[in-house]
């Protein structure tokens, strides 16, 4: 969607004002109503997060398209390449650190989510582990599942910088 608004800037100023305006609202108020509808489990943690995050992605993405060289365009377009090669051979590769940047960048805020999330009524998870080792004053638990926690983030952020090596060669040349 990020690439389509870059792409289109004037279906992008259409949209702009919804996102302007829906960006700014703390995603995590909705909690209650996800559990209401999705009930206490994985999936109403994960539409929270996917919610939280899609904006980031979101802004991010369509601003790396928006700032694309043209020439880039102009060349492709001029060897007969459609919508469709624009797409797959200009704007996703040229959007793509961008993207992985964002997720970089947005996998902090989900962990922090996630462990409020978890905390909220549910009974299973490092941030109900947490939670409740506090609670008993186990604190050797309590250190265990934060380092867990920190250490997950770790792992995600290391797959991700490893994802962009492999996906976006010619920006570690």
């Amino acid at each position: 969607m990020g690439i389509f608004l870059g792409k289109n800037p004037e279906i992008d100023a259409r949209i702009a004002p919804m996102i302007y305006l829906t960006y700014p609202v703390p995603k995590v108020v909705f909690m209650p109503i996800f559990l209401i509808l999705l009930g206490i489990g994985d999936i109403s943690k994960i539409v929270l997060i996917t919610l939280i995050i899609f904006y980031q992605i979101l802004v991010t993405t369509r601003d790396a398209a928006r700032n694309l060289a043209k020439g880039y365009i102009s060349s492709v377009r001029s060897l007969g390449a459609g919508s469709r090669d624009l797409y797959l051979h200009v704007f996703f590769p040229g959007c793509l650190p961008s993207i992985l940047t964002s997720l970089r960048l947005g996998l902090g805020t989900a962990m922090a989510v996630l462990f409020l999330a978890e905390t909220y009524a549910t009974q299973k998870g490092i941030g109900f582990f947490i939670m409740d080792s506090l609670s008993r004053m186990n604190y050797e638990e309590m250190f265990a599942g934060i380092i867990a926690m920190g250490l997950m983030g770790f792992i995600l952020y290391i797959m991700i910088d490893k994802m962009e090596k492999v996906l976006c060669e010619w920006v570690h040349l």
